[in-house]
């Protein structure tokens, strides 16, 4: 629903919330500070360090939540960079979702079945390898608030809706009323090791030595 979509101020440009520096993430930031002046929440700020193009907000990081309460920072930005710091298949971490939450347009780098959870029109995609796309994008929303204002506010988040979250995500419940069956779920548990025979093995053998 666009009413229940969380929104942010528009009071300033980019926030970029990352203590632990990736070069791509560093060269993304450097770039879109020549877009317009950007602000950092954390250790990293970029290669050039260029104090005139790089405002420091880490003061305003919620270190008690840590990134959990990071969507309280985003809130005050058009835009938040929250690319992962790695491309791997099925890792999407909680930064996407923290933007959305903080109603900011995420910038977002990682795994391509992101396109299969998210609707790709609600976020941008910073690919790497071809930066100029998003970069050209973020240059169109910028300088036409109307499209910036219909991506923000009239394109869904999830790619599927509720169908996305019974997919998806372990809080999805199933027709039998069973919840927990989401794909990230699964593959969670099996990464864990938890849904490999040996797992349930081994705990059969923890429970019988704690018996005796």
């Amino acid at each position: 629903d666009p009413i229940l979509k969380p929104k942010n101020s528009k009071k300033n440009f980019l926030i970029y919330a990352a203590s632990h520096c990736v070069d791509f993430r560093e060269d993304a930031f450097d770039a879109l500070s020549e877009i317009d002046v950007v602000h950092r929440g954390g250790e990293c700020w970029g290669n050039r360090h260029d104090p005139k193009r790089v405002i420091d907000q880490s003061h305003e990081v919620d270190r008690w939540h840590g990134s959990n309460g990071n969507h309280l920072l985003y809130s005050n930005y058009r835009f938040s960079l929250v690319m992962e710091n790695t491309y791997v298949p099925g890792y999407i971490s909680e930064k996407i979702m923290n933007a959305y939450l903080g109603g900011s347009i995420p910038i977002w780098f990682g795994t391509k079945e992101i396109f299969a959870i998210f609707n790709p029109k609600s976020f941008i995609y910073y690919d790497v390898a071809n930066p100029q796309i998003a970069l050209d994008q973020i240059r169109y929303l910028e300088s036409h608030p109307e499209a910036y204002e219909q991506m923000l506010n009239e394109e869904p988040i999830l790619m599927d809706g509720h169908r996305s979250i019974d997919r998806w995500f372990s809080f999805g419940i199933a027709p039998d009323g069973v919840v927990g069956r989401g794909w990230l779920q699964r593959r969670i548990r099996s990464m864990m090791g938890y849904d490999s025979p040996m797992y349930h093995k081994q705990l059969l053998r923890n429970v019988h030595q704690n018996s005796t």
